[in-house]
């Protein structure tokens, strides 16, 4: 396996984090960017032991301060693998009481992000002949959120329309563009939101869900380490779905 550097776009947060150890343990060099400067701390320092590890502290909503972080990647540091896990949204607000600042915010933080990191990332990985692009789309990008609300559900249905015409721009200079469609997954955020539902609610959600369960975050990972490796260089333009038979 070649040593890589990946960007973390993200990487304060709970799948994010874990994702960075796992790919910190086969050696790639680890760029960490979030809004988040303590945390990204924490997890540099811990991840130090292992690779060599850079943190970029920036807002990813705003394009300018993560082009100036980014500008900094350069040499053995220029990106091969990017993953955007940027986004989210846990507030269950129905069609009728959301207004237009409920979209624009979710654009903002979920698919803004994705297009800054890929069109930064794109020259450098397509003179190299060589990229891994996971982005972080939902199972509500995909159908409908227990979780969340229709903003969002657009914002990640757009993040998908992003991957796939990436994907076939960036696929004859051996970049390969994928999403990664999570369900309910038990990270810090969501079992925050999932701790204070009503248990009758919580068993509705749960009894459509075929294995019975929310995921976890080494299940969130999986998927996703496998897009980032040389393996997976005949995969693009794909969404995989992680959601325990939510969608089939």
């Amino acid at each position: 396996m070649t040593v890589r550097t990946a960007l973390i776009a993200g990487a304060a947060g709970g799948i994010c984090s874990e994702l960075a150890r796992a790919l910190a343990v086969q050696g790639h060099r680890i760029a960490l960017l979030d809004r988040d400067a303590a945390a990204l701390e924490r997890l540099a320092e811990e991840l130090s032991a292992t690779t060599e590890v850079r943190t970029l502290t920036a807002d990813v909503r705003d394009a300018a301060a993560v082009e100036k972080q980014l500008a900094s990647l350069t040499g053995g540091w220029a990106p091969a693998i990017l993953v955007n896990g940027v986004g989210g949204d846990t507030r269950v607000v129905g069609l009728e009481d959301l207004d237009e600042s409920f979209l624009t915010d979710s654009l903002e933080l979920n698919v803004l992000p994705v297009l800054t990191t890929m069109r930064l990332c794109a020259p450098a990985m397509k003179r190299a002949g060589y990229g891994r692009i996971v982005n972080f789309s939902s199972a509500g990008g995909r159908t409908y959120s227990h979780f969340s609300n229709a903003a969002y559900v657009a914002a990640k249905s757009a993040v998908l329309g992003l991957t796939k015409q990436a994907a076939y721009e960036l696929a004859p200079f051996g970049v390969c563009v994928n999403a990664v469609a999570h369900g309910p997954i038990a990270t810090r955020r969501i079992a925050d939101a999932w701790a204070v539902r009503p248990e009758q609610e919580q068993q509705a959600v749960l009894s459509r869900i075929p294995v019975g369960r929310l995921g976890t975050v080494p299940e969130a990972v999986g998927s996703v380490l496998h897009l980032c490796s040389e393996e997976a260089g005949f995969t693009t333009g794909a969404v995989i779905d992680v959601n325990g038979g939510l969608l089939i």
